[in-house]
């Protein structure tokens, strides 16, 4: 079962290379994401953005284990993460306009659980609540 937590398309004025700043700097991720408390990679590599690179996430005081599965430098990333619910994608894709971006986010819950399902589909304002913020200060940086 696939469930839309998130999703946010819209115009911002910063560039895709302003944009990428912060998602390429992990001590600027750390600022922007607010539960987001910490990154540790897999086998010691050091703010890496390329496919394959897996880390742990510390978010919301858990542990999560992710991997980079796409990345495009100053366009695209897509992350998945292993909860106990089953697999969050994670997209944020940038299309330049002019000196601004379009941003696309989505997030998406892949389960077989109809528990889990009913359950973060009772998350969905908490879990919009937190991206928009976090967008904003995205913009804010």
């Amino acid at each position: 079962m696939e469930l839309q937590l998130y999703f946010y398309h819209h115009e911002i004025n910063m560039s895709p290379e302003a944009v990428f700043n912060t998602i390429n700097n992990d001590e600027k991720l750390l600022n922007t994401i607010a539960k987001l408390t910490d990154i540790e990679y897999i086998n010691n590599t050091q703010n890496s953005r390329e496919a394959g690179t897996r880390g742990i996430l510390q978010y919301n005081g858990d542990a999560v284990e992710a991997e980079i599965v796409q990345y495009r430098a100053d366009r695209r990333i897509e992350m998945e993460l292993e909860i106990p619910a089953g697999t969050l994608v994670t997209m944020f894709n940038i299309v330049p306009v002019e000196d601004r971006s379009e941003v696309t986010i989505s997030v998406k819950l892949l389960t077989d659980s109809a528990v889990s399902f009913a359950l973060y589909a009772l998350k969905i304002p908490a879990v919009k609540k937190q991206f928009n913020e976090d967008m904003k200060r995205l913009e804010g940086n």
